[in-house]
């Protein structure tokens, strides 16, 4: 994969490439992914598919440009080390009904990623550069990789789910269940009793 344009300077540019952006956003969310061409995103733009060209490769490239921008808006409301002291923190950030637009672009991007290697390499970097500061906030715990990957596949299941128009548990419920099912596998490894030890560990006591 060629790299990543480089975002335009001129406040101009840059002023229609986040206009794009956020109506590439609105559109995907709302049609889905595959329904909606570059020249539907364009004609509501009031440009021509030219225009887009000047600031994004191909529709694939211009998904995963909207995913970032979405998760940059996200974490910006991330408090790490809130994060790092209270996992629920992470937990409700991931899987809250509040990402449930953001869950749906991811979903259509994992399926578009399996014919477009625009879309895979650019998601593939995008949770990369995440990945980093997403562990730091789990340093404390036995398995931070283990923890990720669950919270991952959650977020991923609930946002096929949602596609598919299925109603999301009551809020509270669905934080309590969460709490209760991750307590063991965040819990500090300090914090685990003699039972609790794996087999490996014992061996060596």
């Amino acid at each position: 994969m060629t790299a990543l344009a480089t975002p335009p300077l001129t406040p101009k540019s840059t002023a229609t490439r986040r206009r794009l952006l956020d109506l590439a956003a609105q559109m995907f969310i709302e049609s889905g992914y595959d329904a909606i061409s570059l020249r539907d995103i364009a004609d509501e733009a009031g440009l021509t598919k030219g225009a887009i060209y000047g600031h994004f490769r191909s529709k694939g490239q211009l998904l995963v440009e909207v995913i970032r921008s979405e998760l940059a808006q996200r974490d910006d409301m991330l408090d790490l080390d809130e994060a790092a002291e209270h996992p629920d923190y992470l937990f409700d950030l991931f899987i809250s009904p509040g990402s449930r637009e953001l869950r749906l672009l991811q979903t259509d991007a994992a399926a578009a990623a399996r014919h477009d290697p625009d879309v895979a390499a650019g998601v593939e970097e995008v949770f990369a550069q995440r990945a980093g500061w997403i562990l730091k906030t789990l340093r404390g715990y036995a398995d931070p990789e283990t923890v990720l990957f669950v919270i991952n596949a959650l977020s991923s299941g609930i946002g096929v789910q949602e596609a598919h128009g299925r109603d999301v548990p009551d809020v509270e419920v669905w934080r309590k269940t969460l709490s209760a099912m991750f307590d063991a596998l965040t819990r500090p490894a300090k914090e685990k009793g003699p039972s609790e030890k794996s087999s490996k560990e014992k061996q060596h006591d």
